[in-house]
């Protein structure tokens, strides 16, 4: 299940939590989604247009959990007894500020990772 289908997957449980549905196929477009997408009561399938800002919200939980992963990897850089110069604690810091930054970026498809310091 390529990533769009996994978001769209997790739209459908933002919208009907209760909902019994199957996916039969990758989700890139509403024809694949009317076709792709089974529901156990046809009524309670959301439009394609219902979607898909859940479809971006549940992209910005992705790039949220992954940054959450990266900030986890240097947590370390910042504890009082690092054995780091007072600069390479600063390049640290700034790094990390610019992942926390990260959801101010426009497309979360598209995000800009900022590079971490050697």
């Amino acid at each position: 299940m390529d990533a769009n289908t996994q978001n769209v997957k997790r739209a459908i449980r933002m919208l009907v939590p209760s909902g019994g549905f199957s996916i039969t196929g990758d989700i890139q477009t509403e024809a694949e989604y009317s076709g792709n997408v089974v529901f156990d009561t046809p009524s309670s399938k959301p439009s394609w247009s219902a979607l898909q800002p859940k479809i971006t919200e549940a992209q910005w939980n992705v790039v949220r959990a992954m940054r959450n992963t990266k900030l986890a990897q240097c947590d370390w850089t910042q504890l009082d007894d690092v054995v780091l110069t007072a600069e390479k604690v600063q390049e640290w810091k700034v790094y990390r500020t610019a992942l926390r930054d990260i959801t101010t970026q426009s497309d979360p498809y598209n995000v800009t990772w900022p590079t971490p310091p050697e």
